[in-house]
């Protein structure tokens, strides 16, 4: 009898709950998102409303400065004063001048100040009593400079301190511009009218959008004339997305990298190019908001509670095989990786089934190799441990130790056992296995130090390693086995002293340490197996008992760096006959505690 083929029809209940789940997300989505587009263009046209009747309030106010300004350039007193050279005569024009300036003074209250400037920095102000700051000259100031670039045209300047007088110091938004001589061109003085930024102040912060968005202002430049957190502003707590409000030709958008949650809405002013933005946050432009997601979301779970009720009776055909994976798949949590599925469907499920099997297979796989890995690694610091305690260098250590105290030289005795000492506490390292630099270079300089009092004036070394690069982490004792190396197969075997150089250096890639002699060097065979040996090249090793010693050495320490930092880092050679042999190290810059 032929087996019959379950078709994945069989389940399309399952799909069938799944699709109608999704339409009734995407309708709540959509319905909301209409909703709020609603609003938002609402709130748009609310805003802007309010931004145009502020933009429409200020240069109002700017053009009645201006009036002030042209009244004030083209009186009789003021253009006398200017233009009188005695001082008595000036002194006495001064006072008449004075009093013209303290009618607008004593009529707006929300004028700070009223002044005309000469060209040779003299100045008359509204109040008597005020006196021209000595470190601030007038032509010095950017409302001067800008005034008379302007050639007779008003310049509004951005909100800052006025410093002109003396001891006063007050926030202002500025009004400059040339003053001429009556029926000339001659330019005899410039006009300043300061206005109290409290001005812009009142105006703007009236206006409430939301319950956090709020109204600022910038100039033609894109400096900030008003906002309600300007000192934030200007100690970068605060962001505003100023290049984009400068750049953009739209008057509403939404805020770009700095605020996405922002919309922006603005309105140029047409005579002195500020611009006023509207800010509204995008959470506050549906009111009710939570409820009409309350009766999205009431709606959307009635019908899913429907489509759920239809799929229930087909699902519990396809229950059972499922519940059976789910049982091998505990089994497989609890640490059994012998159970297989038994589901013997031919549909879905039991491919599903069959391919839980080769999953789990895999996975014991991957355990058994895990383990060989972890018994490779904890072979290599057996080896390492091992190649740590030389009995060779023991012995001639203590026998130095032992010839120096019977030739009574006490204070070679102690440095040399404090240096073994030393050496041998570093070498344990608290079983760790990965050390900080400045470790491992105090762990090979106990060890020259010792092998500089064995071989006095044979063996000289400098340790060139910089400060900053201590702080990183490595594999323990990878220095003193290329030392070892440098010192026994390249100096001891040359005629006269000898020199080793530890150093390092820190690059893109990460960082480089490298031990250097001038011994003997090594022949282009030798070379090419030791570097055979480091790429995993089979090849011959040197029949020489001590090449063996050190290709061994030198391969367990680049074992053991690829092992813990990974295949890119590790050992390489550069030597010559009769010239000497450089080692580098290359290692990952790595700080602080890391998993060993």
């Amino acid at each position: 009898m032929t087996k019959r083929h379950h078709s994945i029809q069989v389940t399309m209940a399952i799909a069938f709950s799944m699709v109608s789940v999704s339409i009734i997300v995407a309708a709540i989505v959509i319905s909301f998102s209409v909703t709020e587009e609603t609003a938002r263009l609402s709130s748009q046209q609310y805003t802007q409303q309010l931004i145009r009747q502020i933009s429409n309030n200020i240069s109002a106010y700017i053009d009645y400065m201006n009036g002030i300004s042209t009244f004030v350039q083209s009186d009789k007193d003021i253009q006398e004063f200017l233009q009188a050279n005695q001082t008595k005569t000036r002194h006495h024009l001064g006072k008449r001048a004075q009093e013209v300036m303290k009618t607008f003074i004593r009529s707006r209250k929300d004028i700070s100040l009223v002044a005309v400037f000469d060209f040779s920095n003299q100045s008359l102000f509204h109040d008597s009593s005020f006196k021209q700051n000595p470190y601030r000259l007038p032509q010095d100031q950017p409302w001067f400079t800008a005034a008379v670039q302007a050639q007779g045209g008003s310049i509004i300047s951005s909100s800052h301190v006025q410093n002109i007088v003396q001891d006063r110091y007050r926030w202002v938004i500025s009004l400059s511009r040339l003053i001429y001589k009556i029926n000339t061109n001659e330019t005899i003085g410039v006009l300043l009218v300061d206005l109290n930024y409290d001005v812009i102040n009142r105006i703007c912060s009236s206006i409430k959008l939301g319950k956090r968005g709020y109204v600022f202002i910038i100039d033609k430049n894109g400096e900030i004339v008003y906002h309600p957190q300007q000192q934030l502003v200007y100690g970068n707590l605060k962001k505003e997305n100023i290049q984009q409000i400068v750049k953009s030709s739209q008057n509403y958008f939404a805020a770009d990298n700095v605020e996405a949650d922002k919309f922006y809405s603005v309105e140029t002013m047409p005579v002195i190019g500020w611009k006023v933005i509207g800010v509204n946050y995008r959470d506050e432009l549906v009111e009710n908001r939570d409820k009409i997601r309350q009766t999205y979301a009431s709606w959307g779970l009635a019908f899913f509670s429907i489509s759920i009720l239809l799929s229930i009776i087909l699902a519990q055909r396809i229950a059972k095989p499922i519940r059976e994976l789910r049982n091998s798949m505990r089994q497989v949590e609890q640490g059994n990786f012998s159970v297989r599925s038994e589901i013997k469907s031919s549909n879905e499920i039991g491919e599903l089934g069959r391919d839980f099997n080769i999953m789990v297979s895999e996975i014991e796989k991957l355990l058994r190799r895990i383990t060989e890995q972890q018994e490779l690694k904890r072979k290599s610091e057996l080896k390492a441990l091992q190649m740590q305690i030389n009995p060779h260098f023991l012995y001639n250590t203590l026998d130095s130790i032992i010839w120096m105290a019977e030739g009574g030289k006490q204070q070679e005795v102690i440095s040399m056992s404090s240096s073994l000492a030393r050496l041998f506490r570093l070498s344990i390292s608290k079983g760790k296995e990965i050390i900080d630099i400045g470790s491992e270079i105090e762990h090979v300089r106990n060890y020259l130090t010792i092998q500089k009092i064995r071989y006095k004036d044979r063996l000289d070394y400098r340790i060139e390693v910089p400060e900053n690069l201590k702080s990183y982490k490595t594999v323990k004792i990878i220095l003193q086995p290329l030392v070892e190396n440098a010192i026994y197969h390249g100096i001891k075997n040359k005629e006269g002293p000898g020199l080793v150089i530890i150093g390092g250096r820190q690059h893109e890639g990460g960082l480089e340490l490298f031990v250097q002699d001038d011994g003997v060097g090594m022949s282009e065979a030798t070379l090419r197996t030791l570097q055979g040996r480091l790429a995993g090249t089979k090849t011959d090793i040197p029949q020489d008992p001590n090449l063996l010693h050190s290709g061994l050495g030198v391969h367990n320490v680049d074992e053991r760096i690829k092992l813990y930092f990974g295949q890119s880092f590790g050992l390489s050679f550069e030597s010559a006959e009769d010239v000497g042999t450089t080692v580098k190290i290359r290692l990952p810059a790595i700080q602080g505690d890391i998993e060993e």
